[in-house]
């Protein structure tokens, strides 16, 4: 009996193309030798037809194709995603028993989408986030902004003849090109600083440097599994080598950067908050290595306050507060806060355990035709699982602060008050609650608020 590949795709409304998923069927097509004309392939497009309105037999294409693979006459089936064939969580485990049963290799197109795997309960968890319809949205969309960006820096969209193109951009084809080609004559991560810090038009983020080195658009490529594809819609600035040759080295230096950006954004002990809103002031600064100042987010104008200056009030702060106590005071109070919190998480993750039982008992017992309610139950359930995970990892966190404890001592018996940064860093973490930022001074708030200290702004 012959057998077929079938292609399937799925679009929801009449104004979506099935372009992406076309595409990328023809693209694994070419990767296993084939066509795409060969006698031995199907296709069926089910398009204008949404699988959250419509239940599986009222798709018309994918009734065909079920209809197909129960006469024994699938021997693969080729689809984006998994969301194409059901967004239903029942639905989508029916099918999988089917493609099981008649041994049907189902292969997924999408980039990062999980091959399917013939075990009925690791696909059937995969359908569970099938209903989660935002992260669907988003998957999808991904290869389409990739291919067919609605914009992008040194390029034109145009739209002629329902076909899409990207034509340079003139005034900024110049300073793309020379970006890569500087990139290229970047030897070590010292280099690589400076040539970030050079001021271009348009081009004065990090960030966006970093997606512009990073995408081989600009050399008309489209990274897929299999290696750089030719997008013919675009022209492109640069060659592929240019841009493989910076892509080469542009993790490690990405790297270099994070650890330099680290090392200023830690600069900072503790992030204050404007005293008339409340609100966690915003760190400003004119460059990424620029240590900057804290203003309200607000716009309370006169609520501001440099990094060095927070740094050094908070500092002399901790040192105060350190001398004024003893380390078995210390102890005592923080233990007693650590009891009285351990007791209320016991609790209430006796009652979290409870209610995941009585749920569990309440879905092992209920009508398997009343799909609705085991939806919701199964969403509870879930929902009970993860708040008791959180707790659990609280309570960590408790035993962890147990220990720490310990490190306060340490930090106590030194009485050199020689701390380093990183020192400092660590004793805001343990001892300060919070940081108001007033106009003529600064409130530090401990966690042992009788031992609050004020400090004014000279």
């Amino acid at each position: 009996m012959k057998k077929f590949e079938v292609i399937y795709t799925r679009v929801s409304s009449a104004a979506q193309s099935l372009e992406l998923q076309e595409t990328a069927a023809k693209r694994y097509l070419e990767s296993i030798d084939l066509s795409g004309d060969e006698e031995t392939i199907v296709y069926l497009s089910d398009h204008d037809v949404s699988a959250t309105k419509l239940k599986m037999d009222q798709r018309p294409k994918l009734v065909e194709l079920i209809s197909l693979i129960k006469e024994c006459k699938v021997e693969k089936l080729i689809v984006y995603k998994r969301d194409r064939l059901a967004r239903n969580f029942y639905e989508f485990v029916d099918l999988t028993k089917i493609f099981i049963k008649y041994n049907v290799e189902v292969v997924y197109t999408a980039s990062n989408e999980p091959p399917f795997k013939n075990k009925l309960a690791l696909e059937a968890f995969y359908g569970m986030f099938g209903q989660l319809e935002g992260e669907n949205i988003r998957t999808r969309t991904n290869d389409a902004r990739k291919q067919y960006p609605s914009r992008l820096f040194g390029y034109t969209r145009i739209k002629e003849d329902e076909q899409v193109r990207f034509q340079i951009n003139e005034d900024k084809k110049d300073v793309i090109l020379s970006l890569f080609e500087d990139f290229r004559n970047v030897q070590d991560g010292d280099q690589f600083l400076n040539f970030l810090m050079v001021k271009r038009k348009g081009l004065n983020n990090p960030e966006k440097l970093f997606r512009i080195l990073s995408n081989p658009f600009y050399a008309g490529h489209y990274e897929t599994k299999s290696g750089y594809q030719i997008l013919p819609h675009v022209t492109p600035i640069i060659d592929l080598d240019l841009f493989l040759k910076g892509k080469s080295k542009l993790d490690e230096y990405f790297s270099y950067y994070q650890e330099s950006l680290e090392g200023v954004n830690n600069q900072f002990l503790v992030l204050p908050n404007c005293e008339k809103c409340g609100n966690v002031m915003k760190h400003r600064r004119e460059n990424v290595f620029d240590v900057g100042n804290f203003v309200c987010s607000n716009n309370h104008k006169r609520l501001s306050i440099t990094v060095e200056e927070l740094n050094s009030l908070v500092k002399k702060t901790l040192l105060e507060h350190i001398q004024s106590i003893s380390a078995k005071h210390l102890k005592s109070i923080i233990s007693k806060r650590i009891i009285s919190e351990n007791k209320r998480l016991q609790k209430e993750l006796e009652v979290t355990k409870s209610e995941f039982l009585d749920n569990s008992l309440t879905l092992s017992t209920i009508d398997i035709k009343r799909k609705p309610a085991i939806a919701k139950l199964l969403d509870k359930i879930q929902s009970l699982k993860d708040k008791y995970n959180d707790l659990e990892q609280d309570l960590q966190s408790l035993r962890k602060l147990e220990n720490e404890i310990i490190e306060i001592h340490s930090f106590l018996s030194q009485l050199k008050l020689d701390f380093t940064q990183q020192d400092l860093q660590r004793l805001s973490e343990l001892l300060i609650d919070k940081v108001k930022v007033y106009e003529t001074y600064v409130h530090v708030e401990l966690f042992l608020s009788s031992y609050e200290k004020e400090e004014r702004v000279s």
